[in-house]
């Protein structure tokens, strides 16, 4: 797997059955390259599932070695759900339903190279979908109140997570780019009582430029790297709900307000 988000939906479907390694822990999924030992490492996995070369460019070299049928690229499917995500956020495994979705071709990958298994995965897929669509229902409900609330991200990360509940992010960069655009800041300033999302964990200059922009500021960590070793899918997005809750919680509930009126 290339990120632990990726190797989460894996161990749905794979439980105990088929040990899994992740490739990039600690480091940039959009410049990783693998040494060596993990170039090896490659060679020999049963399967690679990774997101495809517009998330991971410099990994895509060594891919490319690789036989098609022991690589699982998972961008490379549309049908993904992009409501409220632009089409630079490739960050798909933060939407439960796309989680589904993205476990259900590892299933199937799976059920091809080991046929024995394959009716297995496949029904750990269903169960995982049905889970999949009750979570989405709680983050949706849990996040409709502040469909209203200006959301700044500091880059295009957070669309999927943030978007079925109809609430627009207004990211700063876009793609892997590590600088804020001063239009976009120009942009934001005076954008009213809401949030700023960067990455954990803190750093001064993210917490600087909420309050130049007169936002919160709050952290969410996307690829799980703050979750214990035996953390499952759910409680990634358990945890990045709560996370996201620590900022929304300082500003006023619309859904309460507008109840109230």
């Amino acid at each position: 797997m290339s990120v632990r988000p990726l190797a989460l939906l894996a161990q749905e479907i794979t439980k105990d059955d088929v040990p899994l390694r992740i490739l990039i822990e600690g480091r940039d999924p959009h410049h990783y390259a693998p040494s060596i030992p993990e170039r090896a490492a490659l060679e020999r996995a049963l399967l690679v599932v990774w997101l495809g070369p517009q998330m991971e460019g410099v990994l895509a070299r060594q891919m490319a070695s690789l036989p098609a049928e022991r690589q699982l690229p998972l961008l490379a499917n549309s049908v993904y759900e992009y409501q409220g995500a632009s089409d630079a956020d490739m960050h798909l495994w933060l939407r439960p339903r796309n989680a589904a979705i993205a476990a259900a071709q590892i299933a199937e990958r799976l059920a091809q190279l080991r046929p024995q298994s394959a009716e297995l995965y496949r029904s750990r897929a269903r169960d995982f979908s049905r889970s999949m669509a009750n979570l989405q229902k709680v983050l949706d409900r849990a996040l409709w109140g502040y469909r209203n609330v200006p959301i700044v991200v500091t880059h295009d990360a957070y669309g999927h997570f943030f978007g079925s509940a109809g609430i627009e992010t207004r990211a700063l960069t876009r793609g892997s780019d590590s600088g804020y655009g001063a239009r976009a800041m120009l942009d934001l300033s005076g954008a009213g009582e809401g949030c700023l999302f960067g990455d954990a964990p803190e750093n001064a200059r993210d917490r600087q430029l909420a309050e130049h922009l007169g936002l919160h500021y709050g952290t969410l960590d996307p690829l799980g790297a703050q979750l214990g070793p035996d953390a499952s899918y759910r409680d990634l997005i358990e945890s990045l709900l709560a996370q996201a809750r620590m900022c929304l919680s300082r500003i006023p509930d619309v859904s309460v307000r507008d109840f109230r009126n």
